[in-house]
């Protein structure tokens, strides 16, 4: 890996939780849940009674990333019964790590507020993290670096497909993106721009370091490229502004044959990060083979 790039994700922080629960009483939750989640994990927060609804929510100006990406299950089912299992991730990044305690009892208190608009009744059964070599009980901090094993030879053309697990919500030229983009210095420019700001403002404000970041690209020529995909419309309603907003975005696959620089590097960066707007709520979630 480029020495600036390696630098940076060897000091950058992060944990990356699983949260099972189970519910003690049947009923209805939304098709996509990440904004249901999001709205119930800042009331938890709330309730604590500590600082951490502050650091985690708090408003801050607009380039001002949040240090948190709460991600549903993939599934879309709406109806639960009694006694089922559901799991949600919830990723902290930066200096966001050192409030891990206070986010755990904010999820504990968060049995009391039950889930969706019937308040379902849930228990918390485990708390987990994910990491490279897989997931393990209990809170177990990682570095992104940890999890880049991608190689990198300048000199040979290989392949990479990106896969848009959760929908992708971003604009290209300006206009609000509704089918994979089959170009490659996009995706990689929406990786590396996710991680610089959440750097600057959680990790380490080093615009020496962010600078050499951007020098020390590679080039990238591809030859051969192709797309598949669609844009899933979904609408989320917003307690603050009184109204539904837009939140859909594109799902699918898109891939790449040529010398691809840094790009299977960046987008294992993305995986965990992920890109585009939105992603407190668990959009841009993406899966890369290469």
């Amino acid at each position: 890996m480029i020495l600036a790039l390696q630098e940076l994700t060897s000091r950058f922080r992060l944990v990356k939780l699983d949260i099972a629960i189970k519910f003690d009483k049947g009923g209805t939750l939304p098709d996509f849940k990440g904004s249901m989640l999001h709205g119930w994990f800042g009331h938890a927060l709330r309730g604590g009674g500590d600082n951490a609804y502050s650091i985690l929510f708090g408003q801050h100006d607009a380039q001002h990333p949040k240090p948190y990406i709460i991600c549903p299950s993939l599934d879309h089912k709406t109806k639960w019964q009694a006694g089922e299992i559901y799991h949600f991730e919830l990723t902290l990044f930066g200096d966001a790590v050192a409030i891990v305690d206070k986010v755990l009892s904010a999820i504990k208190y968060g049995q009391k507020l039950g889930l969706g608009r019937e308040r379902m009744p849930f228990k918390l059964i485990t708390i987990s993290s994910h990491t490279p070599r897989g997931k393990r009980l209990g809170v177990v901090p990682t570095l992104l670096s940890d999890w880049i094993t991608a190689g990198i030879n300048p000199e040979e053309q290989s392949e990479l497909a990106i896969e848009f697990i959760t929908p992708m919500r971003t604009k290209y030229h300006g206009q609000i993106v509704k089918a994979p983009v089959d170009d490659l210095n996009f995706w990689c420019r929406q990786v590396l721009r996710r991680l610089v700001k959440l750097s600057e403002y959680w990790v380490c404000d080093d615009t020496t370091l962010f600078k050499s970041i951007y020098e020390q690209q590679l080039p990238i020529q591809v030859s051969q490229s192709e797309k598949n995909g669609y844009f899933e419309d979904w609408q989320r309603y917003s307690l603050r502004q009184e109204e539904q907003l837009p939140f859909g975005g594109v799902k699918g696959q898109v891939s790449f044959y040529g010398f691809l620089g840094l790009a299977p590097v960046l987008m294992q960066i993305g995986e965990v990060l992920h890109i585009g707007s939105k992603t407190t709520f668990g959009l841009g979630k993406i899966e890369t083979l290469g």
